[in-house]
């Protein structure tokens, strides 16, 4: 009897696990490893040191959600039918292409910008200004400001001189000209929570008091729809952002050459009443993070800690299509695949998280898997595709060890 029950104890602690070593990957054989993959293994003081270097790490997150182009080309404060009217009157959001686009910048102003205690109607507007430093997305801001001289706003805007920045191509001399604003309000039912384990939403706390920030002027990634806030000028934004990420960088990350690194990931839909076409539930979207070990470090892991949370919606997954049909739930608190490199070899790769999620509607799997032709390093992107409600926000720490 003693036997039979240390042998359903052990038998449980298996399936409590979730563990899945048997599951195996095949990484393809390239000749070395990207240079942008390597920027992983820099010291996250070296990081914080440097904007530049920092947006092109919190650039590799890939994003994507289901609804990539919203279903109407403005849209305006809804007050009981009258829509139409505010928007003739000339205060609206004018979409610039329909379109949601990734954005990376550092917030180069005083923190964010919010509102007080109180919602202004329906808005509760948690606002990033964000400076870009990589090309891609100076030209991205330029874009939108040419499509603010197209109609014709731009003479009320605070730099009204289209003959200077931001109304020229810019350089990285004058890249602090050409910010954007970034705004959501979050879901009110999960505001509190996300204040707290998250980022400040809540008046009264800003990011240089925030323990996932401790910095005025953190460097994010933003996922959402390219606007021309006509309410203010035409000035180009992504409003509202559903998708925000970062890399956290307060002392506990920096300290003592450390280079394991934590990622910050949000999802959100917008909560105010001025975009209920573009942001409707369920919120489904996809993030790929990346992540890179060295072969001898067989002991690493990736570890994701579900945060603040709203109600998980399965049915949105399936109207994900670059979901793979082999992804699986997070129902485990420790599992392992096998990743298969060069001549025969294997690296085993440990994801944990903090608790099991039995939900359909929060999934994982693994993709862009590589290695070099020494065997020397193993990387790819751990993907996360979530359905929900109003909110899902979570941390990843990669933690390598021997």
């Amino acid at each position: 009897m003693k036997h039979s029950v240390s042998i359903l104890l052990f038998l449980l602690a298996v399936i409590n696990r979730g563990n899945a070593a048997s599951d195996s990957l095949q990484a393809k054989i390239v000749s070395a490893v990207p240079p942008s993959f390597l920027e992983l293994r820099i010291p996250n003081d070296s990081i914080s040191a440097n904007d530049m270097l920092n947006e092109k790490i919190v650039d590799l997150v890939n994003v994507d959600e289901r609804d990539k182009k919203v279903p109407t080309p403005w849209t305006t404060h809804q007050g009981g039918g009258f829509g139409w009217f505010i928007r003739m009157i000339g205060f609206y959001w004018q979409a610039v292409d329909r379109q949601r686009y990734k954005f990376v910048g550092t917030n180069e102003k005083n923190g964010l910008s919010m509102p007080g205690e109180k919602d202004q109607l329906t808005e509760h507007d948690i606002n990033f200004t964000l400076v870009p430093h990589l090309d891609q997305y100076m030209n991205f801001v330029y874009r939108g400001r040419m499509e603010q001289i197209k109609r014709g706003q731009f003479k009320r805007a605070r730099r009204a001189d289209i003959t200077k920045p931001p109304f020229v191509p810019p350089t990285l001399q004058t890249a602090e000209i050409y910010d954007l604003h970034c705004e959501l309000t979050p879901p009110k039912k999960v505001r509190d929570s996300v204040n707290a384990l998250f980022y400040p939403c809540i008046h009264g706390n800003n990011l240089d008091k925030h323990p996932n920030f401790c910095d005025m002027k953190p460097t994010v990634g933003m996922y959402g729809v390219f606007v021309l806030d006509c309410n203010h000028s035409c000035h180009p934004e992504i409003h509202p952002y559903e998708w925000l990420w970062w890399l956290k960088l307060t002392k506990d990350e920096t300290a003592g050459n450390n280079f394991n690194k934590t990622w910050m990931l949000g999802f959100f839909k917008e909560s105010s009443n001025r975009f209920i076409l573009w942001s409707r539930s369920p919120r489904v979207g996809t993030i790929a993070v990346p992540f890179i070990f060295k072969t001898s470090e067989t002991k690493s892991y990736l570890k994701l800690s579900h945060l603040a949370s709203g109600k998980f919606q399965p049915r949105g997954i399936k109207l994900m299509k670059t979901v793979p049909a082999d992804s699986k739930r997070f129902d485990f608190t420790d599992t392992v695949v096998q990743l298969g490199l060069n001549n025969g070899k294997t690296f085993p790769f440990h994801l944990r998280t903090d608790y099991p999620v039995k939900t359909q509607a929060l999934r994982w799997w693994i993709s862009d898997l590589q290695t070099d032709a020494d065997n020397k390093w193993v990387w790819g992107y751990l993907n996360i595709v979530v359905s929900v409600k109003d909110a899902y926000t979570a941390k990843l720490e990669s933690v390598t060890m021997q």
